[in-house]
């Protein structure tokens, strides 16, 4: 038996494989109204979100259409990077505006005290960060950074792609007006769903616009079809949209999102205590460590990873960035099985010896 163990697309349990088995329908008919309206209300309920749109694509395409919703080609938008994924947060803003972008070392987190005085010394409108840095593991304090930057008067965007719902989130709390993550990590689900979630502010922004350069990601569209009959401006992948409603329905069977989030939270406390005890090296600064993945450092990373997947059909991932063929990642995010992980990591101390 093969175990999937990257950080997206990750395992999915064959019951949510399964709710896509259904036959097809119209997304004009009053099944989906139905199917989508209860996808929004939950979403924006898990949350907590003024409005939250589901929309057939990837997590990049849900950043995509955060930034150019947000921002005005005049304007400036401000990222903390620090991986890959801030990096490409920064790309997709340089498409639509001005970037000034700040980046830390691969391992470093961000936190407030990282984060003030180049906030404090920008003139940017908007503020962008990933909540989780999927490239090396690393969980950003992005609670109080959002706080800050928006108690600046900024508009502000995560890119929670594979941090949500591993790691807790609360719009309104947050003070993040243009939310963004996917179905195929944290989630569970099937790739193909970005999740959109949009507070007071961004409405204001997004409604005060006099254009929005998409047709497809224009959330306009989306929010003026879904406030008339709760149903999408363009043909969704409704298949996909049921099994985001299976799991839904599972994650709230199992306690709902904190019972979640304390599940992620418990599993990477192992995993990284078993990782530390080969003496192998976590590459995320202490403290900053994410409940989604574990990273760390490995000699010979490309050839283990390859051993483990040609001998032992287990599936992890390398590093990416400046940490590209020096260390491994070990993904524990969704509906993932402690066995599994149990036997990916006896696996890979044997392969160390």
């Amino acid at each position: 038996m093969s175990i999937l163990l990257s950080p997206g697309p990750v395992f999915v349990p064959e019951e949510i494989l399964l709710a896509q088995a259904q036959p097809m329908i119209t997304h004009r008919s009053s099944t989906f109204t139905e199917l989508y309206g209860n996808l929004c209300t939950r979403l924006k309920g898990y949350i907590n979100s003024e409005e939250a749109y589901v929309i057939t694509g990837s997590g990049t395409l849900a950043n995509e259409t955060n930034v150019l919703n947000c921002c005005l080609p005049n304007e400036k938008m401000l990222v903390l990077s620090n991986g890959e994924f801030g990096n490409r947060l920064a790309e997709i803003g340089e498409v639509y505006t001005n970037v000034e972008k700040h980046s830390l070392a691969a391992g470093q987190g961000w936190n407030l005290d990282r984060a003030k005085e180049i906030i404090d010394n920008s003139d940017a409108h908007v503020f962008a960060m990933v909540y989780n840095e999927t490239g090396y593991g690393v969980a950003n304090h992005s609670k109080e950074i959002f706080q800050y930057a928006k108690s600046k008067g900024m508009l502000t965007i995560v890119d929670s792609v594979s941090a949500w719902p591993a790691l807790p989130f609360d719009q309104s709390e947050f003070k993040v007006d243009f939310f963004g993550s996917a179905s195929q990590k944290a989630l569970g689900c099937p790739p193909g769903m970005g999740i959109i979630g949009l507070s007071k502010d961004a409405i204001e922004r997004i409604e005060s616009r006099d254009k929005i350069p998409s047709i497809y990601c224009d959330l306009r569209k989306h929010r003026k079809r879904y406030l008339k009959n709760q149903q999408t401006p363009n043909t969704p992948a409704i298949s996909l949209f049921r099994s985001m409603h299976k799991t839904f329905d599972i994650i709230d069977q199992e306690g709902g999102m904190p019972a979640w989030q304390e599940k992620h939270k418990s599993i990477s406390e192992h995993v990284r205590s078993r990782i530390t005890s080969l003496g192998l090296k976590l590459i995320p600064e202490p403290g900053y460590g994410s409940p989604a993945l574990t990273a760390f450092y490995c000699e010979n990373a490309d050839s283990i990873k390859k051993r483990m997947l040609e001998e032992r059909e287990i599936t992890i991932v390398g590093c990416k960035g400046e940490l590209k063929g020096k260390g491994l990642r070990i993904a524990h995010m969704g509906h993932f099985q402690k066995e599994n992980l149990d036997i990916c990591i006896d696996t890979l101390e044997e392969f160390l010896k």
